[in-house]
């Protein structure tokens, strides 16, 4: 017979709970200026060689670096079509870090209105043109908050490499459906899918 197990044991084995996930840090947002540019430059660069390397053409992630990013972000925040905020993070210490004392990088997000004058399969939408979060970052709530900066709870539109499986089931989660329209974004090698959102209704009404 199995001699019962001590009290103290016993007790401590039923309340023993995992270690937690620490808490993530806090995030203020910002709308971008120049000044961000060079830091959301980094942080797209490594992002994407992190989040993209079984997406995209490996070749591009290890062609298109920080000068590139830089060029392309510039245009971006200077253009009065394009919206971008920043969150930005205190270090782990609670300090901003770096060269900018508001903290580093942990996210971006950016949208236009479709412009079919640009690219014939734009629509007459809002378009969510950009949405990266830090890997330290995913989980904690940041990528829903950038997205509802951006979109509220409006009608919108976005383009999803076919292959990015977390981002698919994030957009899903908000009410984003493929609608059927399918592309292939030359730079990157990658297939895209078109995922549109109706307007949501407001709260009450319905």
């Amino acid at each position: 017979m199995t001699p019962p197990e001590p009290r103290d044991a016993a007790e401590a084995r039923r309340t023993a709970r995992p270690a937690a996930r620490p808490e993530p840090r806090p995030w203020t947002l910002w709308t971008a200026s120049a000044a961000d540019v060079h830091d959301v430059a980094v942080f797209q660069t490594e992002t994407w060689r992190e989040a993209y390397r079984d997406v995209v053409d490996p070749a591009y992630l290890a062609a298109v670096g920080v000068p590139e990013r830089v060029a392309s972000w510039g245009l971006r925040i200077a253009s009065p079509a394009r919206h971008v905020v920043v969150a930005r993070v205190p270090d782990a210490a609670g300090h901003a870090s770096g060269a900018d004392a508001r903290g580093e990088v942990a996210g971006v997000v950016s949208w236009a209105h479709g412009d079919l004058r640009h690219d014939p399969f734009d629509l007459d939408l809002v378009e969510l043109t950009t949405l990266y979060v830090g890997a330290a970052h995913r989980g904690s709530g940041l990528a829903d908050a950038l997205l509802q900066e951006a979109l509220g709870d409006g009608a919108a539109y976005l383009w999803a490499f076919e292959r990015n499986a977390r981002a698919l089931a994030f957009y899903a989660r908000h009410g984003f459906v493929a609608d059927g329209t399918r592309k292939l974004d030359v730079p990157t090698g990658a297939w895209e899918r078109r995922l549109v959102r109706p307007a949501r209704p407001a709260p009450g009404v319905g």
